[in-house]
């Protein structure tokens, strides 16, 4: 028995090199990072690949288009495939700055039409590609339709939703202003400390086993969230935290005892007459990443801000209510605003979108790794752009928040 145990051994330190070098073979003849590992995923430049092949590395749930319909985007007789802008300091074409800004994908809408479609690295027209934080934005539009419906009550507190979340930093706050990021939780979020609590909850929820992970931390954010604590000097205040968008979808999910995934299908994926269908990463608890796992194509996150565009409506129907919308876009400006801002701009956040503050009060979807949807209503544009910056928040010099700004500002010069 011995004897015939060695004889395997031997066999398999035998075929062993072979099979990993042909393990390696087919990673590389797929494109597939032979370096990926979940500690690796996000960041340069394995997530060249992976934010277009999600569901590849982490566990999602499906979010469905409708069967039978969608929105068809037409090409524009002005369509175009390359042109250039002055961008930092140069004229450049779009092409040359898609490369050193590691953009996977722009797309640009003018009047409803299709007038820039352009891919890179990985993406193609089918694919998905992770849109991090811009999930939050859908998630509002998903919380606005179901207030109106009078399934939830903005003015309600989290904890009427979710007792659950009562001794949590956002247990007494309301919906709406937990749906600002005004709330009184003590979430912190700072993407180059992996002490914060954005970092942590990336542990809970799987998307790292990086040494930084407590060995006996919560699993999921059904156990996370709740552990959460409270900052009364934060409440009223704008402070950005992703664990906001958690704590709404949890509450989505306990009013109507459906799953988020199915929500954001039935209230604005299928209605708004989306292509593809999209997905959504799923932790072991079977909650949804409501702040930043959302995949969906580059046109089906143009169509979306198309919706937005019109005010809610697509297909002639109403599928966000107006004056939701219309109250995202119309904020005054929040006075105790502290990020730097053009002169003469008055910036805001409202319902998980960003007020640019601009006279033509464009309004935005931000992900970090370069993720963006703008919507421009003066011009009649909408602007979506995948990205896949090597760190959350780009260099901070060639490229990241402000070089994409400019970008965008570049375009919709040109193109308005």
């Amino acid at each position: 028995m011995e004897n015939q145990m060695y004889k395997i051994i031997n066999v398999l330190l035998i075929l062993l090199p072979g099979l990993l070098g042909q393990s390696i073979a087919i990673a590389e003849e797929s494109d597939r990072p032979t370096n990926l590992t979940l500690e690796s995923f996000q960041f340069g430049p394995v997530n060249r690949w992976t934010f277009s092949h999600m569901r590849e590395v982490i566990p999602t749930v499906n979010i469905p288009r409708h069967t039978d319909r969608f929105l068809i985007l037409k090409k524009s007789d002005d369509f175009i495939a390359d042109f250039s802008v002055e961008f930092q300091g140069r004229k450049q074409s779009i092409n040359k700055i898609a490369a050193h800004q590691f953009i996977d994908g722009l797309l640009i809408i003018k009047d409803g039409e299709i007038i820039v479609e352009n891919y890179y690295g990985h993406l193609r027209q089918d694919r998905p590609h992770l849109m991090n934080s811009v999930s939050k934005s859908i998630v509002g539009l998903v919380a606005g339709k179901l207030a109106a419906q009078g399934v939830i009550d903005l003015d309600q507190p989290v904890s009427h939703y979710v007792p659950a979340l009562a001794k949590s930093g956002y247990g007494p706050d309301s919906l709406q202003t937990v749906l600002d990021m005004r709330d009184g939780s003590d979430y912190t979020e700072y993407y180059s400390d992996f002490t914060t609590t954005f970092r942590l909850q990336d542990c809970a929820i799987g998307w790292t086993d990086a040494d930084y992970c407590p060995e006996d931390g919560p699993t999921g954010l059904y156990e996370f969230l709740p552990t959460v604590g409270r900052d009364k000097s934060k409440l009223g205040t704008f402070s950005y935290r992703s664990g906001s968008t958690n704590v709404v979808g949890w509450v989505l999910e306990a009013a109507t005892k459906q799953p988020l995934a199915e929500l954001i299908s039935e209230h604005l994926w299928q209605p708004m007459g989306a292509e593809f269908d999209a997905n959504i990463t799923v932790d072991k608890g079977g909650f949804v990443l409501a702040d930043h796992g959302m995949s969906a194509t580059l046109r089906d996150l143009g169509r979306m801000g198309l919706l937005v565009l019109n005010d809610g409506k697509a297909f002639g129907n109403e599928v966000i209510p107006a004056a939701f919308i219309q109250d995202i876009k119309g904020q005054q400006g929040d006075p105790n605003w502290s990020d730097p801002a053009p002169s003469g701009y008055k910036p805001y956040y409202r319902s998980f979108w960003w007020g640019e503050g601009n006279p033509g009060g464009d309004i935005s979807g931000y992900g970090i790794h370069g993720q963006f949807v703008r919507v421009v209503p003066e011009a009649g544009l909408v602007i979506s752009m995948y990205s896949t910056w090597p760190r959350a928040d780009g260099n901070g010099e060639t490229h990241g928040w402000n070089p994409s700004l400019e970008l965008m500002d570049a375009m919709i010069g040109k193109f308005r």
